[in-house]
Order: C-alpha cells, then structure tokens, then sequence
C-alpha cells in the first residue's frame, strides 16, 4: 500500500542519531508513565473501586487512565475496569468510550516511536536470541500490514491485544503516516472502549457488586 511503502533511499538513510533519539524518547516515555502508573497504583484501584465518587471527572478520567495504559506494557494500567465501571456511572457511556479511544489511541504512540526509530533493529540480522525473536514477530505482522495496513491496525486495536504495541511498534517501522496509523488506532480503540463501556452500562451493578465493589444506590 501507498500509506505503508518505503521513504525513498535518501530520507531512509537518516543520521543514526535521529534513530536512537526516538528509540531513547520513546523507552523513556514507556519508563516513566510506567514509573508513574507504579507510583499511583493504590489511588487507581480506589478510583475504580469507589467510582462514584469521580463522576464528575468521568471522561476526564477516562482519557488519563488509557492514555497511560496505552503507553507503557511494563506496569499494569486498569484502563479497561475503568471504563467498565465509568459506563455504569454515566448518562453518555458512547462519551467514556470515545474519550478513552482517543486517549489510549495516544499513548500507543510510544510503541509507534519505538518502531520508527528501531526499523533497522528489526530489519537487519541478528544472532542473538531476542532479536531473532523480535524480527520473527515483526515479519509476521509485517506481512499482514503490507496487504492490510490499516485493516490490520484497526482489528489489532480493537481487541483486548496484550501486544498491541509490537503492532504499533511495526506501523512505524514499515513507515505508516502517523496521522493515518492514529486515524486507524483510535477507530479500532473507541470501538473497543465503546462496548466495554456500555457492558458496564448494562451489567455494572450486578457485576461489580458480585465483585464486592461498591458503588451507591
């Protein structure tokens, strides 16, 4: 596809410099939301288990929490719980879900940053077990985005992917547009969010009261 094609030889024999400053932005930014997300672990449960008590901070709280949990896989963000519960509090749960699309849709752009700077990394053959490891994973959906680039980032996105961000990762490395891979991330993901959104909707009170969490009458 057009979008997902090769920069020609000239712009793709970038300074190594320009390369390792988005790697080293990027691991930074996965650290430290990480780091943050670590820091504030207690207060995010206590936001999820007395959720009523934020209601008016709702879509406020959802944009935050997934843009965290779509920016860092090296500390766990409820970002999923939160909208959950968020949709049973709200009169719009289609609001918490486009919010929290948006937000999670973001913060994937750390992965994003990651492939774009790392592409020789994973181009280039390696001896070693991760990298090997890594360029197998990255052929496989390399392949399934060179026919379907944005197909593949929208499906990928709207599912609970553990490993979202190696797709991310790749539409970066393959040299997807980041406006178009944002376009394609944020529909799959306000579409994810969306139906978590209206399950908590239809289902919270019974459902997170069988999970001992209190909400008001």
């Amino acid at each position: 596809m057009a979008e997902q094609t090769r920069q020609d030889s000239g712009q793709a024999r970038q300074p190594r410099k320009h390369s390792w400053v988005l790697i080293l932005l990027s691991v930074l930014l996965i650290v430290a939301i990480g780091v943050l997300a670590f820091a504030y672990r207690e207060d995010l449960q206590r936001i999820v288990q007395n959720i009523d008590d934020y209601k008016n901070y709702a879509y406020i709280i959802a944009f935050v929490v997934n843009f965290m949990a779509g920016a860092t896989v090296i500390v766990y963000v409820p970002g999923v719980p939160t909208v959950f519960a968020l949709g049973g509090i709200v009169p719009f749960p289609l609001i918490v879900g486009l919010v929290a699309g948006l937000g999670e849709a973001l913060g994937g752009f750390t992965g994003y940053m990651l492939g774009l700077g790392g592409e020789s990394y994973f181009k280039q053959p390696g001896n070693g077990r991760i990298q090997r490891a890594f360029q197998s994973i990255y052929s496989r959906i390399d392949g399934w985005m060179g026919k379907r680039g944005y197909v593949t980032v929208f499906l990928a996105s709207a599912i609970f992917n553990p490993f979202y961000m190696l797709f991310g990762a790749t539409a970066g490395a393959t040299g997807m547009a980041p406006w178009k891979y944002y376009l394609a991330s944020a529909a799959g993901k306000i579409v994810k969010a969306t139906y978590v959104a209206y399950l908590g909707a239809w289902g919270m009170g019974y459902i997170l009261g069988w999970l001992g969490i209190k909400t008001a009458a």
